[in-house]
């Protein structure tokens, strides 16, 4: 009991750590909140954000421009390389258009120009807005290889005419539940940082604290043997950092709006890997560090860095190869790519568990790796403390 109160004790001195993460959580939650609805039966595509830089004076250049404003969201945007690579990451657009001298010309002698186009890697408005613009431009020559001698005007005005005739089309419920299920990887994604310094911080505050040179000396003289007081602290400790994984899991599937189905459970199953791995590594540094700024440090660099280089806060198709060859040596890169298949699958076939099972296998050998080392440790540890023990008595 009294191992209990002292540990509580600790946490509740470092309640802020908690709070930040569990912030954080919800944050990023609440920002993917428009993609956890699987009600709509009808879904209507949103105006991407597109800048268009036109360099042609011709009529068929400045009427693709005029009708890309009415069906996109254009955005007005300074003409530099840097302010480009900036608004694309950021996400302030989707897509940039520049239009050449010679694209009227080119198109009017029956050849397409080529279009400078600049999207992030993988993304969706690419293929929507090169769908928008191939249509129009496809109609145009159409039109022009049909009608020959109609004047450039006219076939202005067919092509508008035909592009804007509007349909609509009504997506199935395995769309908006594949939406909803990438949306919430991303999310479930965001604990191997968030959940996963929140248990690291809680293990290591409350092992440096009980490894304090007087604190050690108080527990030295206690009725309790240092094998049972080792047992009551981890299993304390275990069950405090068990409800913060009760209520991480909670938040995210209350935010994400899950039903219990096979989603559900192997999303959950893989934050309970998560919760695993993360209390083997912090039993493995809480017994290693002996100051608390190192807590701190290690957070920023091994579990933050580990979280960018691992796609989850930064998307890693955008990173470059050896990145993804370093992040593939830390947990999280693992745990992130489970959450990436489970929001990408559409059958639980043979294929995903395969995937699945092999992710989650590193994952446990991780785990195994911490807990062993830090069972060393304690071991070389207490080898040493028993070593010099016994030279102060042989002096």
């Amino acid at each position: 009991m009294s191992v209990f109160k002292a540990t509580f004790s600790i946490m509740k001195k470092n309640l802020g750590t908690l709070v930040l993460a569990l912030a954080i959580s919800l944050g990023i939650s609440f920002a993917y909140s428009s993609s956890f609805s699987t009600d709509s039966k009808e879904t209507e595509l949103a105006k991407m954000n597109v800048v268009i830089f036109n360099k042609d004076q011709g009529s068929i250049a400045k009427q693709l421009e005029n009708y890309l404003n009415e069906t996109m969201n254009v955005v007005s945007l300074k003409d530099t390389q840097e302010t480009i690579d900036d608004a694309l990451f950021f996400g302030k657009v989707d897509y940039v258009l520049t239009i050449p001298k010679t694209f009227s010309h080119s198109l009017n002698q029956g050849q397409l120009s080529d279009l400078m186009i600049q999207v992030k890697p993988d993304n969706f408005s690419q293929v929507y807005v090169d769908s928008v613009i191939n249509n129009y431009l496809s109609t145009y020559q159409f039109y022009q290889e049909t009608f020959p001698e109609k004047s450039e005007t006219d076939l202005i005005k067919l092509t508008t005419k035909n592009v804007k005739t509007a349909g609509k089309i009504n997506f199935d419920s395995s769309f908006n539940q594949l939406k909803k299920n990438r949306a919430s990887s991303k999310v479930f994604g965001v604990l191997a940082y968030t959940m996963f310094m929140t248990i690291f911080s809680a293990i290591t505050l409350v092992s440096l604290a009980f490894n304090r040179k007087e604190i050690k000396q108080r527990n030295n003289c206690s009725p309790f043997s240092k094998r049972k007081f080792s047992r009551q602290q981890f299993l304390v400790q275990f069950g405090f950092c068990l409800i913060i994984w009760v209520l991480f899991v909670s938040l995210v599937l209350f935010v994400t709006k899950s039903s219990f189905d096979y989603y559900t459970f192997y999303f959950i199953l893989n934050t309970l890997l998560l919760f695993i791995l993360a209390v083997s590594f912090s039993n493995l540094i809480g017994g290693i560090i002996g100051n608390p700024d190192m807590v701190s440090g290690i957070n920023n660099v091994f579990i933050l860095g580990s979280a960018f280089v691992s796609g989850i806060f930064v998307p890693a198709e955008i990173l470059p190869d050896i990145v993804t060859k370093i992040a593939s040596f830390t947990p999280s890169y693992w745990y992130m790519r489970n959450c990436t298949l489970i929001g990408n699958t559409s059958q639980f076939n043979n294929d995903f568990r395969t995937s699945f099972l092999f992710n989650s296998l590193i994952l446990i050998i991780f785990a195994f790796i911490f807990f062993l080392l830090a069972m060393i440790t304690r071991k070389e540890q207490l080898n040493l403390k028993l070593a010099l023990k016994k030279t102060t008595t042989e002096n």
